[in-house]
């Protein structure tokens, strides 16, 4: 049985949205859907094998397990540009890495325990890219994190956020880490996925399960699938960065995250040569409409001074994952290096 372009709209929202930590997730969608579970699972896996489905896997929130994170940018020249990217893609927690059109021109994010510390790493990979920095632009406020691909709209289309539960770093044990291994790994397309996944994760399934259910919405941000948008037909995907005075952020912020079409709103860190200190992310059928949204956008942000920063080249995107034992790797190679 094949679903309707209808029917497979509301299985991609949903996905998105949250799938269930049950011991057979796709026939709890399936109900909720009012479809049949062996549709659901035929077309998640056609959407797989096609390109469209990146995966399904947890979200993991860093700073609740000790990490630290940035938005990272550089200017780097043109004839160094594709040297420079293989190094930073090389560093185990870079999980998004793009060429935006502006002369800033080098886009990534990373993430860093505290042991190695964010600055250390980022000195550690200007040295191995043989460039002078890389500026953080760390997170100062989130007002919405959240993207969801409408198949028909070919937009992403999100509610404004929950307000976040209050939340403290955490320490985890060996156990933990090995399930927390386990569900940041892709959802196996399966009836009972979360068995194999148990067993990678040296853990009986339901154990597993009432793990991941305990952390939910802590330590574990979303539970979720992420669908790589260009396979959608969602082409206009633009970083609007906003010149906000620091008094009129959380207001401007909301604004933002009140939009259907904005998947992401941060309050971050500037500098002086990119003096903008509120970034959002826009998802459209096309760049016109991204140009066209951000306009209007701009007399209720407050904003004169704005930039629509478009991605020419993905360098890199995968889901960050924690606990990497290559990492450890990464910081003892470069460390090396630093004190030659």
């Amino acid at each position: 049985m094949s679903l309707s372009p209808t029917e497979e709209n509301a299985l991609a929202r949903a996905v998105q949205a949250g799938v269930p930590l049950r011991p057979r997730p796709f026939d709890e969608l399936a109900r909720a859907l009012g479809l049949e579970a062996r549709a659901v699972l035929a077309q998640l896996r056609a959407w797989a094998a096609a390109g469209k489905l990146r995966e399904i896997s947890a979200v993991l929130e860093g700073s609740l397990l000790g990490y630290e994170s940035a938005l990272c940018t550089a200017a780097v020249p043109e004839q160094e540009l594709a040297r420079v990217a293989a190094a930073v893609n090389e560093h185990p927690t870079v999980s998004h890495n793009y060429v935006r059109d502006h002369a800033y021109n080098l886009w990534f994010t990373i993430a860093a325990p505290a042991a190695m510390g964010l600055l250390p790493t980022l000195e550690r990979l200007a040295a191995a890219c043989g460039v002078p920095r890389f500026h953080p632009l760390r997170r100062t406020r989130t007002y919405k994190v959240g993207v969801n691909f409408d198949l028909l709209r070919r937009c992403s289309l999100t509610q404004p956020p929950a307000p976040a539960p209050a939340a403290c770093t955490r320490s985890a044990s060996a156990a933990q880490v090995r399930m927390f291994r386990a569900l940041q790994t892709p959802l196996p397309l399966v009836a009972e996925p979360f068995a194999e996944m148990a067993r990678c994760a040296d853990a009986d399934p339901e154990t597993l399960l009432a793990f991941a259910r305990s952390q939910l919405g802590g330590t574990i941000r979303r539970f979720v699938g992420t669908f790589h948008h260009r396979a959608l037909g969602v082409r206009g995907n633009g970083m609007v960065v906003w010149q906000v005075h620091e008094d009129q952020l959380d207001r401007a912020g909301a604004r933002l995250a009140a939009v259907p079409e904005v998947s992401h709103c941060y309050a971050r860190e500037s500098f002086a040569a990119f003096p903008y200190s509120l970034y959002s992310m826009i998802h459209g059928p096309d760049e016109d409409s991204v140009r066209a949204l951000a306009a209007r956008l701009a007399p209720a942000v407050g904003a004169d001074d704005y930039l629509v920063l478009f991605s020419v080249q993905e360098l890199k995107k995968c889901r960050l994952r924690y606990f990497l034992p290559e990492l450890d790797q990464w910081w003892a190679q470069h460390a090396c290096k630093a004190a030659a």
